[in-house]
């Protein structure tokens, strides 16, 4: 596999401004995508935050395996209070927010009441990983148009705060990455969910990445989808995708990088099902 990395100068700058931020706020919110929830996690948020109340949102859970999912809360329900979201666009988002930072601030907004301090409004930091959904989150919850959000990684380059209802205030962040993946898998987990850009991308090793990722996981979405009569590699699933969609060069052969890409945006559209890349186990 090629080496994927992808740490421009404005995610190293986030770093920064969590860091110079944290004091000003009550809990951290880490919004992971449902189908890499391993692969999204930021470890070095983790360590960086110290111990700050966290809340995991998995969003696209809709897009992902309900059974895996489930196993993914239970371990996240450990380290902090996991919500699964179907949509960042559902309208009962900004309740079941609020109502998941109050139950990760419930010892805080008691001992505050009991001092005779207004606990509210609650302030949270929103994090994580390139198109991951988090200024779709925060417009959704704020019922309105707030921020510039796309479905390609690197829309939001600020921080912002905005307020939802009277008790709470949400401080938006840029996607963060970190500065060196741990493994090659790790990293073409993130470029085959969309969270990395497809121009720095070797598209057709990421497509093939993919394809081998269905075959072991959901060989029968893939032959389904695809209508395939023999699953014999990668590289030949690619060709017999770009005959059937069409994705072809003069002389009749296969244009891979258009078959590639035909694949990862069916993959990352849902078309090929409910899928979930990483096992807890």
């Amino acid at each position: 596999m090629s080496t994927i990395q992808w740490f421009p100068g404005h995610m190293a700058k986030a770093m920064k401004m969590v860091r110079e931020r944290l004091n000003i706020i009550d809990a951290v919110i880490e919004v992971l995508d449902a189908r890499a929830i391993k692969s999204s996690l930021n470890e070095e948020l983790e360590e960086m935050i110290k111990g700050k109340p966290l809340l995991f949102i998995l969003n696209k859970a809709d897009m992902a395996d309900k059974a895996e999912t489930k196993k993914w809360e239970t371990y996240l329900n450990k380290r902090g209070v996991c919500v699964s979201l179907d949509s960042l666009h559902n309208q009962k988002s900004a309740a079941i927010l609020t109502e998941a930072l109050e139950l990760l601030l419930k010892a805080k907004i008691e001992k505050d009441k009991l001092s005779g301090k207004n606990p509210y409004p609650l302030k949270a930091m929103v994090t994580g990983i390139p198109n991951v959904g988090k200024s779709t989150l925060m417009n959704s919850v704020a019922k309105r148009k707030a921020m510039k959000t796309g479905d390609k990684p690197g829309v939001t380059l600020s921080q912002q705060f905005l307020r939802v209802g009277d008790n709470l205030l949400l401080l938006d962040n840029p996607g963060i990455l970190w500065p060196k993946f741990k493994n090659d898998e790790e990293a073409f987990n993130l470029a085959l969910i969309g969270s990395i850009k497809d121009e720095i991308l070797p598209l057709e090793e990421v497509a093939e990445y993919g394809v081998k990722k269905m075959m072991k996981l959901y060989p029968e979405r893939l032959k389904e989808r695809y209508a395939l009569e023999n699953m014999l590699n990668e590289k030949a699933i690619i060709e017999e995708i770009g005959k059937k969609r069409g994705a072809l060069i003069k002389g009749g052969e296969v244009d891979l990088y258009k078959a590639s890409d035909i694949f990862l945006k069916e993959l990352r559209s849902g078309k090929l099902g409910e899928i979930t890349l990483e096992r807890i186990s």
